[in-house]
């Protein structure tokens, strides 16, 4: 037998501790003998007892061996030992098992997908509505930790805020099997919420609870809403997703989580001042509020990204993020954040680690996958970066911005046939998308790329300037993008050098990005790159 096996061999040998029980069992069985010698004949017991408990305690040795190597005792009792491990190893393998398999139990057949609704807001306030949107929006977050839930974005259920419209006629259009709706009366310091879970093909109430609580209370309620959810469905969840639904960071500070809402709300209609503003006040009441800080990174990175990429914005984007991860350093939303404040900042190495531990800490957070694959597209890594979106649009099917980004990513390593049949899914997303947000600037600017590419150059066109003349921020550089494809050079040149000059024009993501390949040559995009080059060795 070679040396590394006979290792081997001993090594798992002292694992099962046979070594340990041939050694006791030796010296137990010496013990045991020599007082059968010295007390059998006091005893008058015949010559042979004493034989034959040495006979009994040779035959027992190899039984003893054998049992060692098969059973462990553990705290629960003796066990087969496949299934007992050190402590060590048996947490590291449940925790492994639970990242990386499928929570046990299907959702109950028929009953796969869902949409939140927008819960009405019955307050005598009208400004409540920020808090009832919220609401909805958390119970959203809730579900969408589910593996075995398809979960509608909340663009795409919003769409139906303030509209009479059956539930059947909902579930279709947004093609879910179930719907969550509701409504909040806010008084006070009081609350009550009232939610039910419709079928969205029969119209049959599966569940419904009202519940009159204090404010403080509300994150209790929410909780429970969502595990009355999870019952209705008759699914099982795992330990990942059951911690990652009862350890959400929150504050204790009620006037802070207000202020929080409302950030959020703000963000949602586009308006990211107002939000950072709404954040920071959360923040000034409870200095300890992690979503409060990662909510106002995001809200620089966003400005980075999106309306002026000054040094300023991507250095507070950068404080802010790293402030929340330090006040959860186990909270997912908070890696999430610091691994999109470190890519605006270019720092891609490091937001390798925050994504693929927000991705650790909850598998089904939507952010980091869409977060990862940006990151590694900035970086060349496509094929890596195609699996990450591919995975964010499959937690949220009807998201057009992960769906069109799987074509950009393989397009360096895939075939014709392969790229454009990932660039005819992102456009068949988008069009289910925009038939429900019709004046959405971002997705119309994407879908104008993808038409161009399958051949509808002037529609596409077309929709890349209607994108245009509804929010230029936004969607400048895609319509950039459709301009360059669409065979008008001078015109995507303009656009690229108005977004220049707002200093957020990414230079990694340009240089890997393929619509701009027939353009590289161009004099004005070679001083486009340039210029962005000087102006990043500067900062």
């Amino acid at each position: 037998m070679p040396s590394s096996s006979i290792s081997k061999f001993y090594q798992e040998l002292k694992r099962r501790k046979v070594i340990r029980v041939a050694i006791v069992y030796m010296l137990v069985a010496w013990v045991v003998v020599e007082v059968a010698s010295v007390m059998f004949p006091g005893l008058l017991l015949p010559d042979w007892s004493v034989r034959l408990v040495i006979g009994l305690a040779v035959i027992g040795f190899p039984i003893a061996l054998v049992m060692a190597w098969a059973l462990e005792l553990s705290p629960d009792g003796l066990r087969m030992d496949s299934e007992t491990k050190t402590d060590s190893e048996a947490g590291k393998k449940a925790d492994d098992k639970a990242l990386a398999e499928p929570d046990p139990k299907p959702a109950k057949e028929g009953f796969d997908s869902i949409a939140v609704l927008p819960f009405l807001n019955l307050s005598n306030d009208p400004d409540n509505e920020y808090f009832s949107d919220g609401m909805s929006e958390e119970l959203l977050n809730l579900l969408c930790k589910v593996p075995q839930l398809t979960v509608t974005s909340r663009t795409s259920s919003f769409s139906f805020k303030g509209k009479d419209v059956d539930m059947g006629t909902v579930a279709r259009q947004l093609g879910v099997d179930v719907i969550l709706e509701g409504s909040v009366r806010r008084s006070n310091e009081r609350v009550r919420i009232t939610a039910q879970l419709v079928d969205g093909k029969t119209d049959k109430h599966l569940w419904s609870e009202t519940y009159d609580r204090e404010l403080k209370d509300v994150f209790a309620v929410q909780d429970e809403i969502a595990n009355n959810i999870v019952k209705a469905l008759e699914l099982s969840l795992s330990p990942v997703v059951q911690r990652c639904i009862a350890q959400r960071a929150a504050t204790d500070d009620m006037d802070a989580y207000d202020y929080y809402l409302r950030g959020r709300y703000f963000v949602e209609r586009g308006d990211i001042d107002s939000g950072q503003q709404m954040f920071e006040k959360a923040i000034e009441l409870d200095n300890n509020y992690a979503l409060a800080w990662a909510g106002a990174a995001d809200c620089h990175s966003w400005r980075t990204m999106w309306f002026e990429g000054s040094p300023e914005s991507k250095q507070k984007a950068d404080d802010y993020s790293l402030k929340a991860l330090q006040l959860a350093p186990n909270q997912a939303e908070a890696h999430a954040s610091r691994s999109y404040a470190l890519a605006m900042n270019s720092k891609y190495e490091e937001a390798e680690v925050e994504f693929k531990a927000a991705i650790a800490l909850d598998p089904q957070l939507y952010e980091a996958h869409y977060y990862a694959g940006r990151t590694y597209f900035a970086q060349g890594k496509y094929q890596q970066a195609a699996e990450a979106f591919t995975r964010a649009g499959a937690i949220r099917p009807d998201d057009m911005a992960a769906a069109n980004l799987i074509s950009s990513a393989i397009r360096p390593i895939a075939s014709k046939e392969e790229y454009i049949k990932a660039v005819r899914h992102g456009v068949e997303v988008s069009e289910r998308y925009m038939a429900l947000n019709p004046d959405d600037a971002l997705a119309l600017s994407r879908t104008a790329v993808g038409l161009i590419e399958l051949g509808e150059t002037e529609k596409g066109l077309e929709r890349a300037e209607h994108a245009y003349a509804i929010n230029p921020h936004v969607c400048r550089y895609n319509v950039a993008c459709a301009n360059i494809l669409g065979g008008r050079a001078e015109r995507a040149l303009d656009l690229l050098e108005e977004h220049a000059r707002a200093n957020v024009v990414m230079l990694d993501w340009l240089e890997k990005d393929g619509d701009w390949d027939a353009a590289r040559d161009h004099p004005r995009f070679i001083a486009i790159t340039e210029s962005l080059r000087t102006a990043k060795k500067s900062h």
